[in-house]
């Protein structure tokens, strides 16, 4: 392959950020995994792999992740955990939605997966280190999120200069329904 940007790669590229944007992954999307798109979601240009590397360590070996069957983005967060010792089983369906609503996933937090860490959920591209610290802090919450689709997050693309805010939340079910910040990684 060479390279050069020819008409027959121009238009690929045109369909491909078509179906990317259809399907909710530019812009933030409605991030609530209510999706009718059977496409696969975006491909990162860069490789996860060592870009997101870590070495720490959390009390869950074993973990399941449930997102929608033509998720890519999804599969390549699961590939992530996978690297880092953790044995994922993953559930895909075409009901995300209601698996979230099931699990109370506050629809303020939601993102493409959701993620079952031993007592806590974490919803969406997460960092370790920032699941790390949650085990580490114990706090009384259901979870945390990155809601959305960050393109510098493990499983879309690689670190850069702008940290991810991860936030906190509380079941849906709570009286609060609000996400407060929990750490920046």
């Amino acid at each position: 392959m060479d390279g050069s940007l020819t008409r027959r790669r121009l238009c690929s590229l045109g369909a491909a950020a078509a179906l990317v944007g259809a399907s909710g992954c530019i812009g933030g999307g409605n991030g609530n995994g209510d999706s009718d798109d059977d496409e696969p979601g975006p491909v990162s240009a860069a490789p996860v792999g060592d870009d997101w590397s870590w070495d720490g360590s959390v009390p869950v070996d074993e973990v399941v992740q449930h997102h929608d069957p033509s998720c890519g983005c999804c599969s390549r967060y699961a590939a992530y955990l996978e690297d880092n010792g953790f044995d994922v089983h993953v559930e895909t369906t075409d009901e995300l939605g209601a698996v979230k609503t099931d699990l109370s996933v506050p629809a303020e937090a939601r993102s493409c997966h959701t993620v079952e860490f031993g007592d806590y959920l974490v919803e969406g591209h997460v960092p370790l280190q920032a699941i790390e610290a949650l085990f580490a802090a114990e706090p009384a919450v259901a979870g945390i999120a990155i809601p959305g689709m960050p393109r510098h997050a493990p499983g879309m693309g690689p670190p850069d200069d702008e940290s991810l805010a991860v936030y906190a939340f509380e079941d849906a079910e709570s009286d609060s329904g609000e996400l407060s910040e929990f750490v920046a990684v």
